[in-house]
């Protein structure tokens, strides 16, 4: 008997929401699917019990470089070991970028038979005003990362300061902003996997300045839909400057990047 994908995951903008969606799109069936160590830990014992296949998304590694005292190693450590059982226990496995198993080699000295599944968003989240010419620039996140560069007298919003928006809320209102930032200064988690803040930004039309931590960076730098900085005050400045010199330009690039970033794009082959 068929039966109906399971996704287990947090509800986070784009990870459990596309795969709920790419699920129901293609009609996915006698699957289960783990986003991260710890629901692919339940998403493998449901899979043994009833017989489906299991599938551990990884989207995390954390390195040695954000270790800041006991309990995050203890929590590194038991996360690097599910992390290694789920690859050779699960059915298969996907890693949202490829710096995944550039990490697991590097710390825990194996790698996994893995796909490459970056994240992406559904259709639905994308959209493109063309009168936008200000200067307001937009960060989303709980955690103030490179909030400190910002100049003084910028027009600037936080999305997420106190929580976590609702979807609709929160696309509707980056729409109505101009310049995202996606700004890290240590190799962690962010370089290992595929924040979710900087696609988000060009899906709903926006050009971003961005450090060269994470894999998308790449992309922009293709597209040429923003600008990719060293973590300084000054770069910070002058980038805000130059997009909003040549701001046509770099809004315009931002269609080019939806093709890595769209779901149906994505998932069209798996």
């Amino acid at each position: 008997m068929d039966r109906r994908a399971i996704i287990f995951g947090k509800k986070i903008v784009g990870r459990k929401e596309t795969l709920e969606y790419v699920a129901e799109k293609y009609n996915w069936q006698n699957i289960v699917v783990g986003i991260s160590a710890f629901f692919g830990v339940w998403a493998w014992l449901l899979g043994r019990l009833t017989g489906r296949k299991c599938i551990y998304y990884c989207i995390d590694f954390y390195s040695d470089e954000v270790i800041e005292g006991f309990f995050d190693r203890l929590f590194i450590y038991a996360e690097r070991l599910v992390d290694k059982f789920l690859c050779k226990h699960c059915d298969e496995t996907w890693d949202i970028s490829r710096r995944i198993n550039e990490g697991r080699y590097q710390f825990c000295k194996f790698s996994a038979d893995s796909r490459i599944i970056p994240l992406c968003y559904p259709p639905s989240y994308f959209s493109f005003k063309e009168n936008n010419f200000g200067n307001k620039i937009v960060f989303i996140g709980l955690n103030p990362y490179g909030l400190e560069l910002l100049p003084k007298n910028i027009e600037f919003e936080w999305l997420g300061k106190d929580k976590l928006l609702p979807l609709e809320i929160l696309l509707n209102r980056l729409c109505l902003c101009d310049i995202g930032i996606s700004l890290w200064k240590k190799k962690g988690n962010n370089y290992y996997g595929d924040p979710g803040k900087t696609k988000l930004y060009s899906a709903c039309g926006l050009p971003v300045i961005m450090t060269g931590n994470t894999p998308y960076a790449t992309i922009i730098q293709k597209t040429q839909a923003g600008l990719i900085i060293e973590y300084s005050e000054i770069d910070l400045q002058n980038a805000i400057q130059e997009i909003l010199h040549n701001y046509n330009f770099y809004k315009q690039n931002v269609k080019k990047t939806w093709k890595y970033i769209n779901a149906d794009e994505v998932f069209k082959n798996i």
